[in-house]
């Protein structure tokens, strides 16, 4: 028997990490979730896109970086929310790099 890649739930296991990641932050841009999800920025990125173009994520710009979220006009969004909530919270891994995540900026002259 031969076995293929596993695909995730959205068409690929990358789609889907993108998706919990989201629905574990509500909004972020593509550096952070590459971060967070230990992938390659391009991979991540095109992800974004895919998912955008499909109607499930919508972006913005703030200055020059581009904001990713859910697509609240997207006819399932308050099902896809709450099913990425509870499947980021079933992934610890996930859960754990998102908390450990700084949303502030760092003081001035402070040591890190």
């Amino acid at each position: 028997m031969v076995t293929s890649r596993l695909k995730g739930l959205f068409g690929s296991r990358t789609r889907e990490r993108v998706l919990k990641a989201l629905g574990l932050l509500e909004r972020s841009y593509p550096r952070e979730l590459a971060a967070i999800l230990d992938e390659d920025l391009s991979v991540v990125q095109r992800s974004l896109d895919d998912l955008e173009r499909d109607g499930i994520l919508g972006s913005r710009l703030m200055g020059r970086t581009r904001l990713f979220e859910l697509n609240r006009t997207y006819q399932h969004y308050a099902q896809l929310r709450d099913l990425l909530a509870r499947m980021g919270q079933a992934d610890p891994e996930t859960v754990q790099a998102v908390q450990h995540l700084r949303q502030r900026p760092r003081r001035a002259g402070k040591t890190v």
